[in-house]
């Protein structure tokens, strides 16, 4: 199990996230979500012995998305953390292609399932 600084660091980052969310800022709030799951597949990983392979929270869960063995879901919610933004023209604001997505929310249950804990 994850000691408790690390789920700590977790729920501080989702907090962090949600409240991002909650008011507009919507590329602070990937950050954290990105940041919080990376953070939860490092315990993860440590827990079961392995290391990861980087301290980049993204990379991290570019890496994890490759191990076989996770549920549908958990493959889902990895891609929607991975996805990036995407522009229609040079001018245009960039956005997330991925409609219905809410990733703290994801993050979070990411986070749940892999450490077993609430956050």
């Amino acid at each position: 199990m994850a000691n408790q600084q690390v789920i700590q660091k977790i729920s501080h980052e989702l907090t962090q996230a949600a409240l991002s969310q909650a008011g507009g800022n919507d590329g602070r709030a990937r950050v954290g979500a990105r940041r919080a799951a990376g953070w939860a597949i490092e315990a993860y990983l440590h827990d079961r012995g392995e290391h990861a392979p980087t301290t980049n929270a993204l990379k991290n869960i570019q890496y994890f998305a490759t191990l076989p063995g996770h549920s549908e879901r958990v493959y889902q919610v990895l891609h929607h953390l991975t996805v990036k933004m995407e522009k229609d023209s040079e001018d245009s604001d960039a956005y997330y292609p991925v409609e219905d997505v809410d990733l703290v929310a994801e993050a979070q249950w990411l986070a749940e399932e892999l450490l077993q804990t609430n956050f």
